[in-house]
């Protein structure tokens, strides 16, 4: 177990000895101690996270359990302030604060089943760290009405973020809860009743399309081959590609992407070819561009390109893609 594990580990396990100082008034200083304890425990969600993007430590251990350790953390404290007098935060900001966490997790469970990874965005973030604050300043509970109208603020502060990123969220993960008029089984089931074949060439989408369609039964009656072709040298070398194409439009541009459809039905020797290359994830010099896809299709003597952006993480914008891919060919062949 490596130490971005350990540290997660020990948020929990600072949980429980947090709740004992917290509710226990015989302990003297219990608040102080209480507060340090969960700036303690604070301080490791920033540690784990760092020490396992530096290293490369991210393990899906960590993904499931780091998001997981942040709510018990915050939720606890929230549950603790119920059971103590003259605490001010309301009851329903409480539940409201909950209410969210339940949300974005079955939120996630839905997109993970789907193939599509939630990642926290910049508003769950800043929520999170805006919710410690205002805990601990609860926990200290300092006289004055200076130190009263700060945590009033954060109070309602958290809550306006809690409320904004649950939003942000769902409406940029929108798709998630969409349900795919065109699925996997449809194409296969279409092209073996036309007896044709079908090969693909990918880039962004790194082999998730035909893996996708390769999950059906009877797929091996249709799909001839998938070729990954990611860098540029691949797409030339592999597909044909031109190599003025690529220094004059790009690799991400229709006429790539046609060019790839026309290089991978020629390789594969299939009826029908499909090529996807695009921006999966954010680009540095050019932000507009990410989430810019191209799916191209050659059938029947005719190549036909269609530019899309997505929206989404990384994962969510090559699933999109996949999707996409997938109804396109049902249109063709229709």
């Amino acid at each position: 177990m490596n130490t971005p594990n350990k540290l997660t580990i020990l948020r929990v396990l600072l949980i429980p000895v947090f709740v004992i100082v917290y509710l226990n008034d015989s302990i003297l200083y219990h608040n102080e101690i209480a507060a340090a304890i969960f700036i303690v425990a604070s301080c490791t969600d920033f540690l784990d996270g760092y020490i396992a993007r530096k290293y490369n430590l991210i393990t899906n251990f960590g993904k499931f359990l780091d998001p997981l350790a942040d709510k018990l953390l915050v939720n606890a404290a929230l549950i603790c302030f119920l059971v103590t007098p003259d605490n001010p935060v309301p009851c329903w900001v409480v539940i409201v604060i909950i209410s969210r966490d339940f949300i974005i997790s079955g939120f996630r469970l839905v997109a993970s089943d789907n193939g599509v990874v939630i990642a926290a965005d910049y508003s769950g973030k800043l929520k999170t760290v805006v919710q410690m604050v205002m805990t601990i300043l609860v926990i200290l509970d300092f006289d004055g009405s200076i130190a009263s109208a700060a945590e009033l603020v954060l109070i309602y502060l958290a809550l306006a973020l809690t409320v904004v990123s649950l939003f942000v969220c769902l409406i940029r993960n929108a798709d998630v809860l969409r349900d795919r008029t065109v699925k996997e089984s449809d194409v296969i089931n279409e092209l073996k009743k036309r007896n044709l074949t079908i090969t693909f060439a990918e880039s962004c989408t790194g082999g998730m399309l035909a893996s996708m369609l390769i999950g059906i039964p009877d797929a091996s009656m249709v799909i001839k081959q998938g070729m990954i072709t990611y860098c540029d040298e691949a797409k030339i070398n592999i597909l044909g590609v031109k190599k003025d194409t690529i220094n004059n439009f790009t690799a991400v541009s229709s006429r790539t992407a046609a060019e790839m459809a026309e290089g991978a039905q020629k390789c594969a020797g299939a009826d029908i070819a499909v090529s996807v290359t695009g921006y999966a994830d954010k680009v540095s010099d050019e932000p507009e561009k990410t989430g810019l896809v191209y799916i191209g299709i050659r059938y029947n003597d005719e190549t036909c390109v269609e530019e899309f952006r997505f929206a989404g993480n990384r994962n969510s914008v090559r699933k999109q893609a996949c999707e996409k891919a997938i109804e396109m060919i049902m249109r063709r062949l229709a």
